[in-house]
């Protein structure tokens, strides 16, 4: 998995923004570029109106695709961070 791809993710019950391989803290909902959204709380609403929520660990990348969730934290660490975000 390239980890330059710009994703959302659900790390530690926070979620994160993957942009050009830098992790930053989401700021807002987002909307990806199949209209589905991403709320900062992690809730996924779907363009036919379904709902879910992240888990801990699970990406999707910004064309709406679900990525495996990352398991191992090292990866998850070799992420560039633009602010210390514990």
């Amino acid at each position: 998995m390239e980890m330059n791809e710009d994703m959302v993710m659900m790390r530690d019950g926070r979620m994160m923004v993957v942009r050009n391989g830098e992790l930053m803290e989401m700021e807002e909902d987002m909307t990806m570029l199949d209209g589905t959204r991403v709320t900062m709380d992690g809730t996924i609403m779907m363009t036919d109106g379904t709902t879910r929520t992240m888990m801990d660990g699970e990406l999707m990348d910004m064309e709406d695709e679900d990525m495996d969730a990352i398991e191992d934290t090292e990866e998850m660490e070799d992420i560039d961070t633009k602010d210390d975000i514990s």
